[in-house]
C-alpha cells in the first residue's frame, strides 16, 4: 500500500478503519477510477438526466462491477466494509453511478453471503450454487449489470406479487412504467 501524490486524500482514514493494505488499495482504485473517468462525465449524467451507462462499461475492466464476487469466483472479493467505503469514494465523482451501482452490488451481497447465511437444504443450496455461478459468471465475463425493483415497495417488494414498473424495448432504448 503506498500514497499516490496525484490523488485526493482518501474520505475515511485506513488506520481509523482498521483497513488491510489489500482493502487499502481497493478503495484508492475506487478512487482513482473515480476522479479520472466518473468525475468528468458527471454533470452530463445530471444534466441530461440519463443513465451513466458508460461508466458501468467501463467498470468492467477494472473488476469494479465484480467488487464483492468471491475471488474463486472471478470477482475481487472485497468485504461489505471495503465494498460501502469504495462506493463513497466513486460518489465523491458521480452520484448518479455510486447508487445505481450500489444496487448492481447488492446483487452479489443478496446472492453471495446474505444467502449464505440462511438455511437451505442440500438440493437448494446446491440449486442456488448453480444460479449463483451463472450470475457471477455473467457479471465477470460480460459486464452485466443487475439491480433490484426496491421502488415497488410493499407486497411487490416482498415477493408475494409480480411487479408493475416493466421496461419495453422501443427504437433508441426503452420506455419505463410503473414508480
Amino acid at each position: 500500500m503506498h500514497a499516490d501524490a496525484n490523488l485526493p486524500a482518501p474520505m475515511f482514514a485506513s488506520d481509523a478503519f482498521r483497513l488491510s493494505g489489500e482493502q487499502a488499495d481497493l478503495i484508492d482504485e475506487a478512487r482513482r477510477f473515480g476522479l479520472e473517468v466518473l468525475g468528468p462525465r458527471a454533470s452530463r449524467y445530471d444534466r441530461d438526466a440519463t443513465f451513466p451507462i458508460e461508466n458501468f462499461r467501463d467498470m468492467h475492466p477494472k473488476g469494479l462491477l465484480s467488487i464483492c464476487i468471491p475471488k474463486t469466483n472471478g470477482g475481487l472479493g472485497a468485504d461489505f466494509q471495503t465494498y460501502c467505503l469504495a462506493a463513497a469514494e466513486l460518489g465523491r465523482y458521480c452520484g448518479a453511478t455510486a447508487l445505481s451501482w450500489n444496487m448492481h452490488v447488492c446483487s452479489t451481497l443478496w446472492s453471495g453471503p446474505l444467502a449464505d447465511d440462511l438455511p437451505m437444504s442440500p438440493q437448494d443450496r446446491a440449486e442456488h450454487e448453480k444460479r449463483r455461478g451463472l450470475h457471477y459468471r455473467r457479471i465477470v465475463n460480460e459486464g452485466a449489470v443487475y439491480a433490484q425493483p426496491f421502488s415497488e415497495g410493499g407486497a411487490a417488494a416482498a415477493g408475494t406479487v409480480a411487479f408493475d414498473t416493466q421496461a419495453k424495448p422501443v427504437d433508441g432504448g426503452f420506455i419505463v412504467s410503473g414508480r
